[in-house]
């Protein structure tokens, strides 16, 4: 897997062999074609870590900072270590409920969500990002599922757009004002 875009395009991600299903790289392109220049100087979470992937894209197009949340992060500290992003992240070794809570406190422009499919954690994790004002007002989430679990949104999101790729739908909201 490679990242498609910015100072790190065409360098290399380290893969898990199972448990851990990254976001393609066509879906990686579209998410950020969306999202086009709020990413520069953006602080960005990415939620449900994995390889990394998403977050490290992000800090490629400009981000200046992200914070990942993954339970197994061996293999984004790889990634994290073979592009030397160590001034750039922090990551939080946790099940996504109490790492949102170390973050209190903190603002993001952008996170990123993409739970395990087939776990409904999205609306969750939505509440939580609200109830603890981890978002930014006017911030943006994405949200990254599986077609076969439809989703509703909580209060205080204002869905911008929604993109269907394969069995994987992309949701971008806002935080209201």
């Amino acid at each position: 897997m490679k990242i498609t875009s910015g100072e790190y395009k065409g360098r290399c991600l380290k893969v898990a062999k199972s448990g851990i299903r990254p976001t393609k790289s066509i879906v990686r392109s579209a998410i950020f074609n969306v999202i086009g220049e709020r990413v520069i100087d953006a602080t960005v979470i990415d939620i449900f870590a994995g390889t990394g992937a998403i977050g490290i894209e992000a800090l490629s197009r400009g981000a200046k900072f992200c914070v990942f949340i993954e339970k197994n992060p061996q293999t984004l500290l790889k990634n994290v270590e073979r592009l030397n992003l160590w001034e750039k992240v922090r990551i939080i070794k946790q099940d996504f409920r109490p790492g949102l809570k170390k973050l209190k406190g903190m603002e993001f422009d952008i996170a990123f969500i993409d739970p395990p499919y087939r776990k409904e954690y999205l609306s969750e994790v939505l509440r939580l990002l609200h109830f603890l004002c981890i978002i930014k007002k006017g911030g943006l989430v994405v949200a990254e599922y599986s077609a076969f679990l439809p989703q509703s949104f909580p209060d205080g999101y204002c869905l911008l757009k929604t993109k269907k790729y394969g069995d994987t739908i992309v949701s971008f909201l806002e935080l209201k004002e």
